[in-house]
């Protein structure tokens, strides 16, 4: 039972989650079934981690039809109609949280039930809290609900005049399309920059002609018409004006919304940076910094260990020690308690590292717990390079053979992962050995092999190597 779709979908269930299912599952307008009120009782017993050894099926069938032989199929049936609630429970929790929708079919059911004074009263307030909401793609496509239903309203009052909510249902509809329609072009173009995908992007350009011609633009839709026109154009061009826009309009966009945004604009100076323009270092790194600052980076309450990281490397990387420094302590606080001390430790490693302080980058990778395989293979590399740089050859070959035993034994690193590490762990040891018949080889290796860490610093070190010859 304890692998059960059941259990693993109510392992979700937080305590307050729990206690209003237990409400819903005892209210006789959702459920009639008795034995599953019964069901509901014995799984409290074992709840909220429902992980122990004497949650059963037999245990259960025991406490739901006490005295009766244990039936399989007809515990199964059970186990099925309490999926049944718990979708229904979740499903209406979510609706719940929809605040402005279900006011919107509200709405809907006065117009139908004729009640005027009710409907105009609540449109006014819906309207009011829709103008007063940060723009959205929800906000959008609620704009439009709220127009159709507008125009359904007037129909039934069978008023023979100019109609104005036909025209307003029209335009929010097309706000909705094209906004739709260039986010979804958008993680198109986006995926099939990361994996071989070939996606359909019907009618695309003439969303984007008709867009472009347009002299005026929902500032949403105009910041999602240039991530699109900078990805499917390679276009510098493109992306300044949406940083632009950005500049403009960000403060006014709903969080999540702007998180999107933010990582469609990082991802795109990530590829640049890659192809070598340097230029779009301090871009990302601002991106990244105003994300941080309004929290619109932030996953939940918590800074993402990976762009804490990020910041940290992109500070480093234009040699700005005292800003990184800054960033690493102020910051370490947001971190979630699993990765805060591993975080804040690697970074002040890979600073100090940095900054050729390597007894300070020693004191810190000792501190580590690694909470994460990451830490574990970065921190690593890092003592590998701090060895190298100290010229501790004996602990540095000794640490690249114990590293590559690791990499090769351990099941649970991603095989393109292990493969990056390992081939740093070999050409490593290639250009330390210095075999003057081999030596244009193993450059041609470091060059070409993929995947690869730390490509740029294998080259240093095998140009340094050939000054020892």
């Amino acid at each position: 039972m304890k692998n059960s779709k059941l259990i693993e979908l109510l392992k979700t269930f937080d305590a307050n989650e729990w206690r209003q299912f237990g409400d819903f599952v005892a209210s006789p307008y959702f459920n009639s079934n008795e034995s599953l009120l019964r069901l509901f009782h014995f799984l409290t017993r074992y709840a909220p981690d429902l992980t122990s050894r004497g949650l059963t099926k037999e245990k259960a069938h025991e406490a739901v039809f006490p005295g009766t032989p244990f039936d399989a199929r007809q515990m199964g049936y059970l186990m099925n109609y309490m999926i049944q609630l718990a979708e229904e429970f979740i499903a209406i929790q979510y609706y719940r949280r929809q605040t402005l929708q279900m006011k919107a079919n509200a709405l809907a059911e006065y117009s139908r039930r004729e009640l005027e004074k009710h409907y105009n009263f609540l449109c006014r307030k819906t309207m009011d809290e829709l103008e007063a909401a940060k723009p959205d793609a929800a906000r959008y496509e609620l704009r439009y609900r709220l127009a159709e239903v507008a125009s359904q309203h007037f129909i039934r009052q069978r008023v023979r005049s100019f109609d104005p909510t036909l025209q307003n249902a029209v335009n929010a509809l097309d706000e909705l399309y094209f906004l739709q329609k260039l986010k979804y072009s958008i993680e198109m173009l986006n995926r099939q920059a990361i994996i071989s995908a070939n996606y359909e992007l019907a009618f695309i350009d003439e969303v984007q002609n008709y867009l472009s011609a347009r002299s005026e633009l929902p500032p949403l839709v105009d910041i999602y018409l240039h991530i699109y026109l900078s990805l499917a154009n390679d276009s510098g061009a493109d992306f300044r004006k949406l940083i632009q826009l950005l500049e403009t309009h960000s403060e006014h966009i709903e969080r999540a919304e702007k998180r999107i945004v933010y990582l469609y604009a990082i991802n795109f100076c990530a590829r640049k940076i890659r192809q070598g323009k340097d230029e779009y270092v301090p871009i990302v790194l601002n991106l990244y910094l105003r994300g941080i600052r309004d929290r619109s980076l932030f996953e939940e309450e918590y800074l993402s260990h990976w762009t804490y990281t990020n910041v940290v490397k992109l500070f480093l990387r234009q040699r700005e020690f005292e800003a990184a420094e800054s960033f690493i302590k102020t910051y370490s606080d947001n971190l979630s308690p699993q990765s805060r001390e591993d975080a804040l430790h690697f970074n002040l490693a890979e600073l100090y590292y940095q900054k050729e302080d390597y007894g300070e980058v020693l004191s810190h990778l000792s501190q580590l717990n690694f909470s994460d395989l990451f830490y574990h293979m970065g921190s690593r590399t890092v003592l590998i390079k701090t060895y190298y740089e100290s010229d501790e050859i004996e602990s540095l070959l000794s640490l690249l053979a114990s590293f590559s035993n690791f990499l090769r034994r351990n099941k649970k690193i991603a095989p393109g992962l292990k493969k990056t590490y390992l081939n740093f762990c070999n050409l490593l040891f290639n250009a330390l050995k210095n075999n003057p018949k081999k030596r244009e080889k193993v450059r041609e290796e470091i060059q070409n092999t993929q995947p690869l860490a730390e490509r740029s610093w294998l080259m240093k070190v095998w140009k340094e190597q050939g000054r020892f010859r």
